[in-house]
C-alpha cells in the first residue's frame, strides 16, 4: 500500500487550479519605471517580502491539498479477469412438501382445503444471479451459456419431462443453474425469477434458447411465462378442477401501434435471497406445497383466469403472491411459507426441511420489484 501511494506521489499533476493560485501569489518582476540605479525604499523592501512571503504561503497550502487529495482518494477495485472465473453449479430440485415432484403422482393435503393435486408442469426463469462470500460481499455471477437451458443472461430450471400428465413438456430436464463466479467460499445466494424487462417482449420467434418455448410465452405485450406451474386438484367428494399458476408481468402498455411495451404495471419478478448457502454442499429447494399452502385449489374466483395468471384483482394470486413476497392487494401473511428454501447436503435431504432434521434449512425472500 506504502509503495502505491509513493508511486501515485511521484507522478501527481498539479490540478490547474493549483497553478492558477501559485501564479497570482509569485513575486512580480521588477518595476523598472523607478529608474536603472534607484534605490528602494523602505516601504518598497516591505512589499517584496510581504509578496515573498504570500508565495510561499499558497505554495504550502496546494502542496496540502494534494497530500490530503492522494490520502482521501478510494481505491478502486478492479473487475477479476476472465481467466480467474470458474464454474460454479447452482442445484436445484423440485419437491410437494418433502416429497421430490413427479409427473402424474399424487399429492395430497395440498392448500387451505387439502386438496389432492397432480400436477402437468413445473419450470421457471431466472437471470441475475449472484453470490455472498463468507465476509459478506456480493459477487455478481455471470451466467455460463449451455444450450438450451442457459445463454449469457437467462437460465431455465425445468423439472417436467414430457411423461404422465406432462405429456405437453419436453423429455429433458435442468435442475441446475452454472455461473461463472471467483473461486472462495460462499455461503448465500440471490437470484431474480423471470425475463429481464429488455428481453421479456421480443418476437419469440427470432428468440433462440432458453426463450424459444412457446408454451412458456404469452405475448409482445405480456411477454413470458416467468413461472409455470399447471395442476389437476381433487377432493374425495369432487370431480377434478384445472388450477394453474402463470407468473408474468401484466398492466404493459406502450406507444400507440406498437407491439413491444414500454413500461408494465406489476412486473412480478420475485427478487430471492438466500442465506447459508453454500454452492459446493447445499440445494436449493423450489417447495409447490409451500407455495399453494394459503391457497384454495378446488376453488376459482367467478370471471377470472382458472388459477392465478397474475392479475392484481385476482384473489386466487393473493396466496402465491405472499410465497414469493410479491405485493398484492389479496396478499395473505408475512408468515405464508416459502416457495424456495435451502436444505442442506444432497438433494434427496429435502426432508430436514422447515428446520425439521438436525441441519436445519433457512429460508429468505426479498420483495420482486416492478417494471
Amino acid at each position: 500500500m506504502l509503495g502505491h501511494r509513493a508511486q501515485d506521489r511521484r507522478s501527481l499533476t498539479v490540478p490547474p487550479f493549483a497553478l492558477w493560485f501559485v501564479g497570482r501569489a509569485s513575486p512580480r518582476a521588477p518595476d523598472t519605471s523607478w529608474g536603472v540605479g534607484r534605490p528602494m525604499s523602505p516601504g518598497d523592501h516591505t512589499a517584496a517580502r510581504l509578496r515573498a512571503f504570500h508565495s510561499e504561503a499558497f505554495m504550502s497550502v496546494v502542496a496540502l491539498a494534494a497530500a490530503m487529495l492522494l490520502a482521501t482518494t478510494p481505491a478502486v477495485p478492479s473487475a477479476p479477469a476472465a481467466d480467474s472465473l470458474i464454474p460454479i453449479t447452482i442445484r436445484l430440485q423440485a419437491t410437494v412438501g418433502d416429497t421430490p415432484f413427479s409427473c402424474g403422482k399424487e399429492y395430497p393435503g395440498i392448500g387451505t382445503s387439502g386438496a389432492t393435486i397432480t400436477a402437468s408442469d413445473f419450470r421457471f426463469y431466472v437471470h441475475n444471479v449472484r453470490l455472498v462470500t463468507a465476509r459478506g460481499d456480493t459477487v455478481r455471477a455471470a451466467m455460463a451459456p449451455r444450450s438450451p437451458w442457459q445463454d449469457r443472461e437467462i437460465a431455465l430450471l425445468d423439472f417436467e419431462n414430457g411423461t404422465a400428465t406432462c405429456a405437453n413438456g419436453t423429455p429433458e430436464t435442468n435442475p441446475q443453474i452454472t455461473v461463472l463466479a471467483p473461486a472462495g467460499e460462499y455461503q448465500g445466494v440471490a437470484f431474480t425469477v423471470g425475463v429481464p424487462f429488455a428481453r421479456n417482449h421480443s418476437d419469440m420467434a427470432t428468440q433462440g434458447p432458453p426463450l424459444s418455448l412457446s408454451r412458456l410465452f404469452w405475448s409482445w405485450n405480456a411477454g413470458y411465462k416467468f413461472l409455470r406451474v399447471d395442476m389437476r386438484a381433487t377432493r374425495p367428494d369432487s370431480a377434478a378442477t384445472a388450477w394453474v399458476i402463470h407468473l408474468g408481468s401484466t398492466g404493459c402498455t406502450g406507444a400507440a401501434g406498437a407491439k413491444a411495451p414500454t413500461s408494465c404495471s406489476h412486473g412480478n419478478r420475485p427478487e430471492i435471497a438466500l442465506s447459508g448457502f453454500n454452492p459446493a454442499r447445499d440445494v436449493i429447494v423450489a417447495d409447490l406445497a409451500a407455495l399453494l399452502s394459503r391457497s384454495d385449489v378446488r376453488r376459482n374466483q367467478p370471471q377470472t383466469a382458472m388459477g392465478c395468471m397474475a392479475a392484481p384483482n385476482d384473489a386466487d394470486c393473493g396466496g402465491l403472491f405472499a410465497s414469493l413476497n410479491l405485493p398484492h392487494p389479496n396478499a395473505t401473511g408475512a408468515d405464508t411459507p416459502k416457495f424456495f428454501r435451502v436444505v442442506r447436503g444432497t438433494a434427496t435431504g429435502a426432508a430436514n426441511s422447515a428446520g425439521s432434521g438436525p441441519n436445519g434449512t433457512v429460508n429468505g425472500i426479498v420483495n420482486g420489484g416492478t417494471r
